[in-house]
């Protein structure tokens, strides 16, 4: 590529593969990752809680191992000096929160659809085409928006995310299927997430240095899925623990639990909003 390119030309030793780092990001990972999507439905057992406390150290230990690599004049699996590019803290905040209320939304939604309202697989399905079309055309067409806007995108888009997924509980309550206005809710939550996702993804790697752009790229995309996992797991377990505690199962605790956890996702997308109105460091 261009950057290795340069590198070579100017006599700078090819990257090497920080196999340690690998090993330390990956056992991290998975120490997190394992409870998270098995730790429910076991009743999160007493591994899953130690599991989760490992991984926080692991993280830790990989944070420490990369920082002395990059003194030592290593190559690191994440440049340390990434983090520290002015916004990449805010904007790993706001791409973890961002994919935490997509996938919680998502995954508690069906449960809800299915599981309290009876819906089919595809049924439910397609109650979301409203979400990913607008997801889609909005994170397509952004850019093109008038330019005195685009500071603004990110926290609006997570304030229209939080009154979305608002009105959608609001839609269901009592156990109902909705109405008209439902369709509208289902794709402002769309709209909000590419809003709260797509500019903040974009500025993030803009302002980073080019030879430090693949590792900014990876680490995003690493937030992003990790946000994902946490949001399914999170909101889940709420969910599910909720309709436990209401008792008889059906359209009306399904829809109570639901609110419940809409508070959680709203309360979420207003830390993003809040995280981006926070000043850039320079």
């Amino acid at each position: 590529e261009p950057a290795g390119a340069g590198a070579a030309g100017s006599g700078a030793r090819p990257r090497g593969l920080d196999l340690p780092g690998l090993v330390l990001l990956g056992a991290a990972v998975s120490l997190l990752a394992v409870p998270l999507v098995l730790g429910q439905e076991q009743d999160w057992p007493l591994w899953a809680w130690l599991s989760l406390a490992a991984s926080v150290v692991l993280f830790g230990v990989f944070g420490g191992y990369e920082a002395r690599l990059a003194r030592r004049g290593g190559a690191p699996l994440i440049t340390p000096r990434v983090l520290r590019h002015p916004g990449m803290g805010r904007a790993v905040f706001q791409i973890l929160a961002a994919m935490a209320v997509n996938g919680g939304f998502l995954f508690v939604l069906t449960l809800h659809l299915q599981g309290g309202l009876g819906y089919g697989a595809l049924r439910a399905g397609l109650m979301f085409v409203p979400t990913a079309v607008a997801f889609g055309l909005v994170g397509l067409t952004w850019r093109r928006w008038p330019a005195w806007c685009l500071r603004w995108l990110g926290p609006a888009g997570f304030v229209l995310a939080a009154l979305s997924v608002t009105g959608v509980a609001l839609a269901f309550r009592g156990g109902g299927s909705g109405g008209a206005l439902l369709y509208a809710a289902f794709a402002g939550v769309g709209a909000g997430l590419a809003l709260g996702f797509s500019p903040t993804l974009t500025g993030a790697l803009a302002a980073v240095r080019p030879e430090d752009a693949a590792d900014a790229s990876g680490l995003l995309a690493t937030v992003a899925q990790l946000g994902q996992l946490i949001g399914v797991a999170a909101f889940g377990t709420l969910f599910l623990s909720r309709l436990e505690s209401l008792g008889d199962p059906g359209a009306y605790t399904s829809a109570r639990a639901l609110s419940a956890c809409v508070f959680a996702l709203a309360g979420t997308a207003v830390a993003g909003a809040v995280a981006g109105l926070v000043p850039r460091r320079r």
